[in-house]
């Protein structure tokens, strides 16, 4: 009994971990201690204005922790931030069969499946050299939406997921 209450918890505790993934990729013949400044492009794809001043803001405090400088007067970079809504399917079946037998498992009950739809948001984020109009970098952000999150727990989120995602920003310089 003990162990399947075990069970049970650590089953819980992974469904209640995040599903936040993030990744980044970049010119590695661009010389990123050259960028100071930076300001944004908006290409029109996040039609949502909240969400919109939650990007802007949580970029301006990671590039700020950067040392870099946000002004619209000639910057470096050109960042411009795009987001996708796709669904994920979740399927959960629980089967009511219990029983053993020799050399096969054999249950007894009745399995039931339920299948959900996730909403999946990608926040993808470009810097762009300015002067030669050439991507730099691009920083990419995925997890599982929860609509029902409120307002300040959207934000947190968001928040999380722009720092976890400009974490390697700038890129370590390779050794030649």
């Amino acid at each position: 009994m003990k162990r399947a209450i075990l069970v049970i918890l650590s089953l819980a505790a992974a469904v209640a971990c995040s599903t936040l993934s993030t990744n980044a990729d970049y010119d590695p013949g661009t010389d990123f201690s050259r960028y100071k400044t930076w300001d944004y492009k908006d290409d029109g794809s996040i039609n949502n204005e909240i969400l919109q001043r939650r990007i802007v803001s949580a970029i301006d405090t990671e590039l700020s922790k950067k040392g870099m400088t946000r002004t619209s007067q000639n910057p470096d970079l050109w960042i411009a931030a795009h987001g996708r809504l796709s669904k994920q399917t979740q399927i959960h079946t629980y089967d009511t069969g219990w029983g053993y037998g020799y050399g096969y498992w054999h249950g007894g009950g009745m399995s039931t499946s339920t299948v959900t739809e996730v909403p999946v948001g990608t926040l993808i984020v470009d810097l762009v050299d300015s002067s030669k109009k050439e991507l730099v970098w691009r920083g990419t952000a995925s997890d599982t939406l929860n609509p029902e999150n409120s307002p300040e727990k959207k934000e947190a989120n968001l928040r999380a997921a722009i720092a976890k995602m400009f974490e390697t920003y700038p890129p370590a310089k390779k050794a030649s």
